[in-house]
C-alpha cells in the first residue's frame, strides 16, 4: 500500500508572503521593529546637594544615577512648556460637537538640564506624575527614565533606545533640488563646521502652538488624561530640541477627537477638508503659529511634505504619522516637519552637527537632537522674511484679577490714606498704621516730597539733574508730588557741535562717549556706509515684530545706527545687545546692534533731533526736519543773560534771580521747577585761626631779623701779642 504523501504546492504561502509585502510599508514593518530598548536598567536617583564654595543658583535640580556602566550627575532647571496663561483644551461631547474641557495640567513641573562633564547633552524630564519621565541625550545614545511602578524606594528603569537606520526617513529623495526663497541669500552656510549657535541666535523667538489629536491617535491611549500626558511629554522633547536654536515651543492649545474626526485626516492637500476646518475653527480665532495633527497610522514623512513658509498662516498644518515608533522619534520627525513648514532647508553633505552622526535637517535624521551648521543660518534667513511672528511679545492675560482691595499689600487703593504692608511693616513706620490709616498728625506716608510724615521743606530737591540738558525740580512744600520733568528748551546749544533736543545732547560726540567712553568720539561718513546695508548693524529701520531691516537710502545714513570711532575700551552692555568693529577705508568703527525687546532704550541709534546735514536733523531715522522748525527764541536778552529757557519756553533763572524774567534778585527757578532753597550755605572763616598764625609767624620774623642786626653789629676783636727775642748769653 503506497503512502497518502504527495508534493504541495507553496503557491498559497507564497501569496501571503507576497500580500505581507505589500502590506509591511503600510504596517510600518519590516519583519523587526523600527526601534527597542537595548538594555534597561533599575536605578534609583540620589538628589544631590551643593557642596562648596561654588554658587548655586536657585531653581536647579541636580540628581546622580548609575546608568550604561558609569555614574552621572543630571543638574537641571525648571522650564515653562504652557503659554503663560492656562492651556486651553477642547475635546468632544457624545454628539462630536468641540467643548471646553478645563483639566488639570502641572504647570510647572518641566525640566531642561545635562549631564555633568558631558559636552551638548540635553536632559528634559518632567516631575509632575511622581518621579522622573523623559529623556536623556548624551553623544549619540539615548535613555528613556521613568518610574518603576509600583515601587517604594524611588526606583526607576533607565532603557537605552535603539532604532533601525529607517525609523525615521527618508525624509526627501535623492536628486530632489532644494527649491531656494528668491529672498534668502545664496550663501554657503556649510563652511564652518564648528559654527556657534550664539553668533546667530541674537534674539529668542516664541512659538505658540496647537496640537490636535486625531480619533485614532486618541484610542491608542483610550482615555483623554492619557493622552494629553502623553501629548505633553513629547512636546517637552520639542521645546528642548528647538532651544538649540533659540526658540520656544509653547503649547497654547490642545484638541483631542474623543469621538471622531471632523474631517478626513489623510488627505494632505491645502484644499482638503482638515485645513478648512483647522482655519475656521482654530486659525482664526486663536492665531496659532503652528498646528499639528497626531495620526496613528500615515503618513510616512518620505510620503509627506509640509508646505513651506505656511508657517504663521492658516496653512500651517503638518499632518504627523507616529506609526508606532517612540514618542522620542516621533518628536525628531516633528521637529524636522515643523523647520520645513517656516522654511528651512534640508542638510547637503558639507553640513555638520556637534557631537552627532545625525542632525534634525538630514535625510535620516535619525535619534538626534543637534542642529547642523546650515540649519543656524537657515533659520535666521526664514526669520528674516518668513516666520517673524515668532518675535511677537507672550500676550499677557486680558481678564481683570477679580482680587479684592485689601489693606496690607503697599498698594493705596480704595479709601486707604496709606499701606505701610504687613504688621512688621507698619510697626516700624512712623506714619501709617496697619489699619491703612495715617497716625495722628502725619500727613503723608510716601512720596517724592514726603519727609518725616510731613511735606518736604519747599526748596527741597526731589529730581537731580541727570544731563547737560536737564533742569533740577524742587519740592513745592504743599504737595506730595515732584513737578513735572523739565528740560533745556529744544535747540538750546548743548555743545560747539549739538543741542539740546527733549532732555538729550544730539551732539554725536557726546552719545560715542557714552557708549565706548571718554576717548571716543564721532566717526567719519565712511562708517556710516554700514547703514547702506541691512542687517542688525547697519540699517535705518526694522519692523516691529521681525527681524528684517532696511537700509537707510543716501543723506539718511546719518540717522540710522551710530557709528563711533577712536576706542579704546570695551563697554558694559544691555543683555542680547553685541557691538561690531569694522574697518572702511582705513577708519576704525564701532557701533551696537539692535535690542529686540520693547520699552527698552536702544542707545545705539541716531536719536532724534541730531544733526544730518547743513540745517537738517534726523527725524525717525529719516533727514527730514530742518533745523529751523525748532523755532529757538530763547536768546540771552529773554532771560537778561541771567538764565535759560526750559521746553515750556520759560525762564530758568540762576541762582540769585528771580522768574520769570530775572530782573530782580531771588532764589532762582522758573515758575515750572518749583521754588530753589532759600538759604545758601556759605563758608565762614575763623579768625582765631588767623590771629593765632599771625602770631607765630610774627614770633618768627622778629627772631629772624635780631639774629641778622646782632651779626652785622658784632664786631670781631683781635689782640696782637708781640714776641720780643731774646739772646741768651753764655756764662764764663
Amino acid at each position: 500500500m503506497r503512502s497518502a504523501e504527495a508534493p504541495v504546492t507553496l503557491r498559497a504561502p507564497v501569496l501571503l508572503l507576497g500580500l505581507w509585502a505589500l502590506l509591511a510599508p503600510v504596517w510600518c514593518s519590516q519583519g523587526r521593529p523600527l526601534w527597542h530598548y537595548a538594555s534597561s536598567e533599575v536605578v534609583i536617583p540620589r538628589k544631590e546637594t551643593h557642596h562648596g564654595k561654588g554658587v548655586q543658583f536657585p531653581g536647579w535640580l541636580s540628581y546622580s544615577l548609575r546608568f550604561g556602566g558609569q555614574r552621572h550627575v543630571v543638574h537641571m532647571r525648571r522650564k515653562h512648556l504652557l503659554w503663560p496663561r492656562h492651556l486651553l483644551m477642547t475635546t468632544q461631547d457624545d454628539q462630536g460637537a468641540l467643548q471646553v474641557d478645563d483639566p488639570y495640567i502641572p504647570p510647572d513641573c518641566y525640566y531642561l538640564g545635562y549631564l555633568e562633564e558631558v559636552p551638548l547633552s540635553m536632559v528634559t524630564v518632567d516631575t509632575c506624575y511622581g518621579g522622573l519621565r523623559g529623556i536623556m541625550k548624551l553623544d549619540d545614545l539615548a535613555y528613556e527614565i521613568k518610574p518603576l511602578q509600583d515601587s517604594r524606594r524611588f526606583e526607576h528603569v533607565v532603557s537605552q533606545i535603539v532604532a533601525e537606520p529607517n525609523a525615521t526617513g527618508p525624509t526627501f529623495r535623492d536628486g530632489d533640488n532644494e527649491e531656494t526663497d528668491p529672498l534668502f541669500s545664496e550663501a554657503n552656510d556649510s563652511m564652518n563646521p564648528r559654527i556657534s549657535t550664539l553668533l546667530y541666535s541674537s534674539h529668542r523667538g516664541n512659538i505658540k502652538g496647537h496640537v490636535q489629536c486625531s480619533n485614532t491617535y486618541y484610542r491608542i491611549y483610550g482615555n483623554i488624561t492619557t493622552c494629553y500626558i502623553a501629548v505633553v511629554q513629547m512636546f517637552s522633547v520639542i521645546d528642548s530640541i528647538v532651544q538649540n536654536i533659540d526658540l520656544r515651543y509653547y503649547i497654547y492649545l490642545l484638541t483631542i477627537y474623543n469621538v471622531r474626526d471632523p474631517a478626513p485626516v489623510n488627505q494632505y492637500g491645502a484644499n482638503s477638508a482638515m485645513f478648512t476646518y483647522f482655519k475656521r475653527t482654530f486659525f482664526d480665532t486663536f492665531r496659532v503659529h503652528s498646528s499639528t495633527l497626531l495620526i496613528k497610522e500615515a503618513p510616512h514623512e518620505s510620503n509627506y511634505e509640509p508646505q513651506r513658509y505656511s508657517f504663521c498662516t492658516h496653512l500651517g498644518l503638518l499632518h504627523i504619522g507616529t506609526l508606532g515608533r517612540h514618542y522620542l522619534l516621533v518628536a525628531v520627525i516633528t521637529t524636522q516637519t515643523l523647520m520645513r513648514s517656516m522654511g528651512v532647508e534640508y542638510d547637503d553633505n558639507y553640513c555638520t552637527c556637534q557631537r552627532r552622526a545625525f542632525c534634525i535637517m538630514q535625510r535620516y535624521p535619525g535619534i538626534t537632537d543637534a542642529f547642523s551648521n546650515c540649519s543656524y543660518g537657515h533659520t535666521q534667513n526664514c526669520f528674516v522674511n518668513s516666520s517673524q511672528c515668532v518675535f511677537e511679545a507672550l500676550a499677557p492675560v486680558h481678564n481683570e484679577s477679580i482680587t479684592m482691595v485689601r489693606c496690607g499689600n503697599l498698594i493705596v487703593e480704595g479709601r486707604e490714606e496709606c499701606d505701610c504692608g504687613s504688621f512688621k511693616q507698619c510697626y516700624a513706620s512712623r506714619c501709617c498704621r496697619s489699619d491703612c490709616r495715617l497716625t495722628p498728625g502725619s500727613i503723608c506716608h510716601l512720596g517724592d516730597c514726603c519727609t518725616n510724615c510731613s511735606f518736604s521743606a519747599q526748596g527741597t530737591l526731589c529730581r537731580p539733574i541727570q544731563n547737560i540738558c536737564d533742569l533740577p525740580e524742587y519740592c513745592h512744600g504743599t504737595t506730595l508730588t515732584c513737578p513735572p520733568d523739565l528740560y533745556l528748551q529744544d535747540g538750546t546749544p548743548c555743545t560747539e557741535e549739538g543741542y539740546c533736543y527733549h532732555g538729550n545732547c544730539t551732539d554725536r560726540n557726546v552719545l560715542c562717549k557714552a557708549i565706548f567712553g571718554v576717548s571716543a568720539k564721532d566717526a567719519p561718513g565712511d562708517c556710516y556706509d554700514i547703514n547702506l546695508e541691512s542687517h542688525r548693524f547697519g540699517h535705518c529701520t526694522r519692523e516691529q515684530s521681525a527681524l528684517s531691516y532696511q537700509a537707510c537710502v543716501g543723506i539718511d545714513k546719518f540717522c540710522g545706527r551710530l557709528q563711533c570711532t577712536n576706542v579704546t575700551h570695551l563697554p558694559r552692555l544691555q543683555e542680547h545687545v553685541s557691538f561690531h568693529h569694522s574697518i572702511r577705508r582705513g577708519f576704525q568703527c564701532f557701533g551696537l546692534d539692535e535690542h529686540r525687546a520693547t520699552d527698552t532704550t536702544d542707545v545705539g541709534r541716531v536719536i532724534d533731533g541730531t544733526p544730518c546735514s547743513r540745517g537738517m536733523a534726523c527725524n525717525n531715522t529719516q533727514c527730514n526736519v530742518a533745523i529751523t522748525s525748532l523755532n529757538y527764541d530763547c536768546y540771552p536778552q529773554k532771560c537778561s543773560y541771567k538764565g535759560v529757557c526750559n521746553n515750556r519756553r520759560n525762564c530758568h533763572c540762576h541762582i540769585g534771580w528771580d522768574p520769570p524774567r530775572c530782573l530782580r534778585r531771588g532764589i532762582g527757578g522758573s515758575v515750572d521747577s518749583g521754588p530753589p532753597p532759600r538759604r545758601t550755605r556759605s563758608v565762614k572763616q575763623s579768625h582765631q585761626a588767623v590771629l593765632y598764625l599771625r602770631v607765630v609767624f610774627g614770633r618768627i620774623y622778629t627772631f629772624i631779623i635780631a639774629l641778622l642786626f646782632g651779626m652785622a653789629t658784632n664786631v670781631r676783636t683781635i689782640r696782637t701779642t708781640a714776641v720780643k727775642e731774646v739772646t741768651a748769653t753764655d756764662p764764663e
